[in-house]
């Protein structure tokens, strides 16, 4: 079964996504924020339990605290790679391309006129 994209969800409920949408931004940042804030918060609060428990206060705190900011970095690579997946850059169109080296031209004959009238 093929895992629906966030864009191909909001267009089967009728909304039309485009480049820079706003609640698809939102959508990326809240996920972002949650596998970050998750992993991080579990590790202190199950460092805490584990130093009352044990006694060995701050390092279960401090070593949970790592390991929930190691994992949440591996849930933010996962995000971003999914997401680079969905959504690939494509070059730029020969279009594109011929109206920059136009512009380069211009730009460099200009300079090349501000040379001879110094």
């Amino acid at each position: 079964m093929r895992r629906l994209r966030f864009a191909d969800k909001l267009t089967a409920l009728g909304r039309s996504p485009h480049p820079g949408w706003s609640a698809l931004n939102a959508a990326i940042l809240g996920q972002v924020g949650l596998i970050i804030a998750v992993p991080i918060a579990l590790g202190a609060w199950l460092g805490l339990k584990l130093d009352a428990a044990l006694g060995t206060s701050p390092w279960g705190l401090l070593g949970l605290i790592f390991l929930g900011m190691a994992a949440a970095g591996g849930g933010v690579f996962v995000v971003i790679k999914r997401f680079a997946e969905e959504n690939p850059v494509t070059p730029s169109s020969d279009r594109a391309r011929r109206a920059g080296q136009a512009w380069q031209a211009e730009t460099a004959e200009e300079e090349r006129r501000a040379d001879e009238q110094r």
